[in-house]
C-alpha cells in the first residue's frame, strides 16, 4: 500500500509504504466509489481494507483446501467419491491461494505460521502421498516466488543484499544445515533421517530465506508476529474447548486431565507457548494505546488458562522467566528496575532457604509414577543414556530422527544395534523401561548433538550467540535511535529475545527445537530478529 492510514484498534497494523512491488496505485479521483457505465456508482475498498481482503482469502483459501476433499479429516470427505476425485474437489481453493499469492506473497509468507500447530494432521496429495499444511503453503509461496522473478524480476534482490541481511549469521546456518545433510548418510534409518531433515531443517530454513527477501516493511514484520500470537490463541481456544465439552478425550495423566488440543501431548502445547505467549506480554507491556494493551491482556488470560490446563511444569518455569525479562525490560525508570530485580532475589533466595525440602520433593516426585520416580528423576538417566550414545559417535552423531533406533527396543524403529537406555541402576529400576519411545532425550542440546553430531551442535550454539549478542545490540540501538516507530520495534523486538529465552529454557529439560512447528517458530523468531535490524537502520559492523 502506498497510503498511511489509521492503525487498527487493537493490533497497531498500520498501511505503510514497503519497499515492495506490491504498492498499490491510488485511484485519480478522491472519492470512495467508482462510476460505473450506467451513472451509478460502487463502493469501493480503502488499501486498508482491500489488505484485510487479502488477508482473509489466503486464510479462507488454504484452510479449505485443507478441509475438504481430506481422507484424514472426515469433515468434508465426501465418502462415495474416489480418493483422486475428492483431491480434484479441493484443487480450485489451492489455486485461488496461489493466485492471491501472486499478487500479496508478503502477506502469504507472514500468515504462513497460522498453518503450523496442524502439521500432525496432514494433507493427502496424490494418493497415500500427504503433507503437512505448512509444507504445502510454502511450497506454494516458493512456487509464486520462482514465477514471479522468472516473469518480471521485480521481486528481484541481488545476492550481496540478502547476504548483508543475513550477516554473520550466514555461516552458522551454512554449517548447521551441512551437518544435517550429513547426518542423512551416517543414519540407520535413511527414510526417517532424510523426512527429518526436510521438515525440520531445510524447510524452515527455506523459510527463513523467503522471510528475508519478501518481508521488507514494519507491518510486514507486524503481521508475522502477530501470525505467531494467533496461533497460540487459536490451539488456547481449540484446548479450552476440547476440556468443557470433551474430556473424555483428554490425556489422562496422573490422575489428572491436561490439556492437549490438537497436540498428541500437553508438553507439546506448553513449548509451542513458549514462542507465543512473549510476544503477548511484551505487547502487554508496551506503550500502546489502551485499547490494544486491553485485547493483549485478553489474549494473555486466555494463553494463561490453557497454559495452566496443560500442567507443563517446564513451560510454567520457562514462560515465568520470560516474563520476568519482559517487565525487567519494559520498565524504564533505572532505580525502580535495580530495587525491583533486589527485592525479586531476595524473595527467590527466603523462599529458597525456608522451603528448600518441599521446593526438592516437589521438584523430584513431579509427575511421579506407580514406581513413585517423578519425571525429573528420570531425565536423569535419559541425559546419561545420551551422553553413552555420544560418546560412541560424537562427530557425525546418528542422523536426525534416529534416536530411537539407538535408545531401545520399541515399535518405531526396531533395530538389532546396541542400545543404550538405562533400565537399572544398583538393581533399581530407573523408570525408562515404561517409556520405550521416548523421541528425545530431552535436552534440546543434547538432542542437537546426538542427532548430527558436533559441527551440527557448534553451529546451533554459535546462532544462538549470535542471536542474544543482535537482540542486546537492537535494543540499544532503540534506546539511543530517533525513529517515528520506536516504541512498535521495541516491544517486538523484546517479545523475540523473551521468546527465545523461553524456548531455550525449556528446552534443557524438553525438546524446543527439532520438531516440525518448533522449528519453524525458531527460525520465525531468528527472521523476526534480523527484519528488526534492518527496521533500525543498525549496520552490522559497529562504527567507532
Amino acid at each position: 500500500m502506498n497510503t498511511r492510514h489509521g492503525s487498527l484498534p487493537f493490533f497497531g497494523i498500520t498501511s505503510e509504504t514497503p519497499d515492495t512491488d506490491t504498492a498499490i496505485d491510488e485511484p485519480p479521483s478522491s472519492s470512495s466509489r467508482t462510476p460505473t457505465g450506467n451513472g451509478g456508482k460502487l463502493p469501493t475498498l480503502t488499501p486498508f481494507w482491500r489488505e484485510r481482503f487479502f488477508e482473509a482469502g489466503l486464510i479462507l483459501s488454504m484452510a479449505l483446501y485443507y478441509i475438504v476433499g481430506n481422507p484424514k479429516l472426515p469433515y468434508l470427505y465426501i465418502a462415495p467419491l474416489s480418493p483422486l476425485l475428492n483431491q480434484l474437489i479441493a484443487l480450485p481453493f489451492l489455486v485461488i491461494f496461489a493466485v492471491l499469492c501472486w499478487y500479496r506473497l508478503p502477506v502469504a509468507i507472514a500468515l504462513l505460521p497460522l498453518t503450523l500447530p496442524f502439521y500432525l494432521q496432514q494433507r493427502a496429495i496424490i494418493g497415500e502421498i500427504s503433507f503437512s499444511l505448512a509444507e504445502v503453503t510454502l511450497a506454494v509461496c516458493l512456487i509464486i516466488a520462482a514465477l514471479r522473478l522468472f516473469v518480471s524480476k521485480r521481486d528481484e534482490i541481488s545476492w550481496a543484499q540478502l547476504r548483508e541481511r543475513i550477516g554473520p549469521f550466514f555461516w552458522p546456518i551454512l554449517v548447521f544445515c551441512a551437518a544435517a545433510a550429513l547426518s542423512i548418510l551416517v543414519a540407520y534409518s535413511h527414510r526417517f533421517a532424510l523426512r527429518a531433515f526436510h521438515e525440520e531443517v531445510a524447510a524452515p530454513v527455506l523459510y527463513l530465506g523467503l522471510a528475508l527477501v519478501y518481508l521488507r516493511s514494519r507491518q510486514d514484520l507486524q503481521r508475522l508476529l502477530f501470525a505467531l500470537l494467533g496461533i497460540g490463541l487459536l490451539v488456547a481456544i481449540i484446548g479450552l474447548g476440547q476440556y468443557a465439552l470433551f474430556r473424555d478425550q483428554m490425556a489422562l495423566i496422573h490422575g489428572g486431565l491436561r490439556l492437549h488440543a490438537m497436540y498428541g501431548s500437553a508438553n507439546d502445547v506448553g513449548l509451542l507457548f513458549d514462542y507465543v505467549m512473549p510476544l503477548g506480554i511484551a505487547y502487554l507491556m508496551a506503550r500502546v494505546p489502551p485499547k490494544s494493551r486491553l485485547l493483549a491482556l485478553g489474549i494473555c488470560l486466555i494463553l494463561l488458562a490453557a497454559l495452566c490446563l496443560t500442567n507443563s511444569g517446564g513451560s510454567w518455569m520457562a514462560l515465568s522467566l520470560a516474563t520476568l525479562f519482559i517487565v525487567a525490560l519494559s520498565l524504564r525508570n533505572r532505580r525502580l528496575l535495580i530495587w525491583g530485580s533486589v527485592a525479586v532475589v531476595l524473595i527467590v533466595a527466603v523462599v529458597g532457604l525456608v522451603f528448600h525440602a518441599k521446593i526438592e520433593h516437589f521438584i523430584l516426585n513431579w509427575h511421579a509414577g506407580s514406581n513413585g520416580l517423578g519425571s525429573i528423576g528420570k531425565r536423569f538417566y535419559l541425559w546419561q543414556s545420551a551422553w553413552q550414545m555420544i560418546q560412541q559417535s560424537p562427530w557425525l552423531g546418528y542422523g536426525m530422527d534416529n534416536w530411537l533406533c539407538h535408545y531401545s527396543v520399541n515399535n518405531v524403529c526396531f533395530s538389532p544395534l546396541h542400545h543404550y537406555w538405562i533400565t537399572t541402576v544398583n538393581g533399581q529400576p530407573t523408570g525408562l523401561a515404561s517409556e520405550p519411545e521416548l523421541s528425545h532425550p530431552h535436552n534440546i542440546f543434547l538432542h542437537v548433538w546426538v542427532s548430527m553430531g558436533i559441527f551440527g551442535l557448534l553451529a546451533f550454539v554459535a546462532i544462538l550467540i549470535l542471536f542474544f549478542q543482535l537482540f542486546v545490540r537492537v535494543l540499544r540501538r532503540l534506546s539511543v535511535a530517533t525513529l517515528e516507530n520506536r516504541e512498535q520495534l521495541r516491544w517486538m523486538t523484546i517479545g523475540v529475545g523473551a521468546a527465545m529465552l523461553a524456548a531455550m529454557v525449556q528446552g534443557m529439560i524438553d525438546s524446543s527445537f527439532l520438531e516440525q512447528d518448533l522449528a519453524f517458530c525458531f527460525w520465525m523468531v531468528v527472521a523476526a530478529l534480523l527484519l528488526l535490524r534492518v527496521q533500525v537502520g543498525m549496520p552490522w559492523k559497529r562504527v567507532s
